[in-house]
């Protein structure tokens, strides 16, 4: 009879198996046996592993593994945020292999100000931060070219008058794995800790929306080009608000240098704001600094009318909030949230007004 053809060797093991085993049962055999023998403590050894990686950008490369890990952000949070006490967040790690592991374990450090995490696709109950590091077991196998996406919700402490404003972020400082190569369990410290995005905690966030004028002209001929309304279930305080005006193309109207004119209701404000001049086809910048600050009342709805003098026969102008940072504001704690933490952090939708008059 003649021979079947050469002798097959297992991938996992090195094992010869008979010329006539089907390719099928070579792949079943194989990853029965890898199974069976990562799931058996007594038989894989743990070992430390030298760390060969390259660090790009937000992720990270272990060249020893084959592991690529790297971390992203999701809805509902948007990136670089202010998370408001008793909110959350939800971040991504996504582990990526060339070759097939079985990724064990993955370790997590984080500051006394996060309270526990859960990493849905893992665990229904959430693990509390009590030493500042988060023990994840993952066993699973990524198959090569393979990955895994672990989301994972981050609930923070309550925020009070000394934590609040403070920025916090969750970090992966660890991982083992087990290989079909050595049928070894391995753990890497990372060189460097993949991080989440940084979070910002305020007791709350205001609520800024620009919306479109309403037309009314005041007795100096100052004319309303913007409102601004302001929202929040608490209480908060605006500082510094800084606008920008923009002077459409196609159009000849232009705003003549000016302090702007801020009403609530009927009153006037007292404000202090820089000069600001929009030429015909160009944009001006202006910092409204509130004298008393304009503290915004819990559960109402305050709209700030803004006036200019506008010259022109037809005028078309776009005004929103910008640079962030020059927005200054105070959470209900009374926690002054400065220029540089809102160009970081405040990602909130304001939306623009639209102002437009012809002769």
């Amino acid at each position: 009879m003649a021979p079947d053809g050469p002798a097959k060797i297992c991938i996992l093991c090195k094992m010869k198996l008979p010329p006539s085993t089907t390719n099928l049962a070579v792949a079943f055999s194989c990853l029965l046996l890898f199974l069976f023998s990562a799931s058996c403590k007594k038989n894989t050894a743990i070992t430390s592993t030298r760390v060969n990686s390259t660090i790009t950008g937000d992720s990270i490369v272990i060249k020893n593994a084959g592991i690529t890990i790297k971390t992203g952000i999701l809805p509902p949070v948007t990136q670089k945020t202010f998370i408001p006490n008793g909110d959350s967040s939800v971040a991504e790690f996504q582990v990526i292999a060339s070759k097939l592991i079985l990724l064990r374990r993955m370790d997590f450090s984080a500051p006394s100000l996060i309270l526990s995490s859960r990493i849905s696709s893992i665990y229904d109950y959430k693990i509390h931060n009590d030493t500042g590091v988060m023990t994840y077991f993952i066993d699973r196998y990524l198959q090569p070219g393979s990955g895994a996406d672990l989301i994972m919700d981050i609930f923070y402490k309550n925020i009070n008058k000394i934590n609040s404003g403070s920025v916090a972020q969750v970090s992966l400082t660890g991982i083992s794995y087990v290989t079909s190569e050595d049928n070894m369990e391995h753990y890497i410290s990372l060189p460097r800790p993949v991080k989440t995005e940084p979070m910002c905690l305020v007791r709350n966030k205001p609520g800024i929306m620009f919306q479109n004028p309403s037309g009314a002209v005041l007795e100096n001929g100052f004319r309303e080009i913007m409102q601004v309304k302001l929202t929040g279930d608490l209480k908060w305080t605006l500082v510094n608000l800084p606008l920008s005006i923009s002077a459409s193309h196609d159009y000849n109207g232009a705003v003549s240098k000016c302090k702007l004119i801020v009403k609530n209701k009927n009153e006037i404000l007292e404000t202090e704001s820089d000069s600001v001049y929009v030429p015909s086809e160009s944009t001006g910048n202006t910092v409204i600094h509130f004298s008393k600050a304009f503290q915004h009342a819990a559960g109402d709805t305050e709209t700030l009318k803004i006036y200019a003098p506008v010259s022109g026969t037809l005028v078309s102008l776009i005004s929103t909030m910008n640079p962030y940072k020059a927005l200054v504001w105070k959470d209900a704690l009374g926690t002054k949230i400065n220029g540089q933490q809102n160009d970081r952090f405040f990602k909130e939708i304001t939306n623009f007004s639209s102002f437009y008059y012809q002769e």
